[in-house]
């Protein structure tokens, strides 16, 4: 995937981008696209219709309307075709040989995010780290090297 290209955005603090949100998003501060990762996303389940619309909310915040998000499809509880947020309806393309810890966001101009997500039970310090590593402009480690370096199993969240 690119990233946003042409868009600078405020690293959000590792609680996300609005405290009272409870948004677990850490995005790098320059989206260059010079690293695999754009960010990191820590849901606190794997139910779609609870976690994407306030991501979507939060990245709509800082990099302006979201169309479509991709994730993979053996990492979450089911597959909705759309997520509802603010009265509108955001599509949803699901995959098999999407990354488990990957999803991407494509926002209006076509240009996409690629977001690392961590596993929701991953521990609290290990998931912060992740998140920042993602966040981070250099470093263009994939998913699988940023949770190992983060102390988190790269096997967490993928089902068989």
């Amino acid at each position: 995937m690119t990233a946003v290209r042409g868009h600078t955005a405020t690293a959000a603090p590792p609680t996300g981008p609005t405290a009272s949100s409870g948004l677990r998003l850490r995005l790098s501060s320059t989206l260059t696209g010079a690293g695999i990762l754009d960010g990191g996303w820590w849901p606190r389940s794997r139910d779609p219709d609870t976690e994407l619309p306030a991501l979507i909310a939060g990245l709509e915040s800082t990099l302006g309307p979201i169309t479509r998000v991709a994730l993979n499809l053996d990492a979450w509880d089911h597959a909705p075709r759309r997520v509802a947020l603010d009265g509108r309806r955001v599509r949803v393309g699901w995959f098999r040989t999407m990354d488990a810890h990957m999803m991407g966001a494509t926002r209006a101009f076509q240009d996409r995010l690629a977001l690392l997500v961590v596993p929701p039970e991953a521990a609290g310090q290990a998931a912060q780290r992740a998140m920042a590593m993602a966040a981070d402009a250099t470093n263009g480690d994939g998913p699988a090297a940023v949770l190992a370096a983060a102390g988190i199993a790269a096997e967490d969240g993928v089902r068989t």
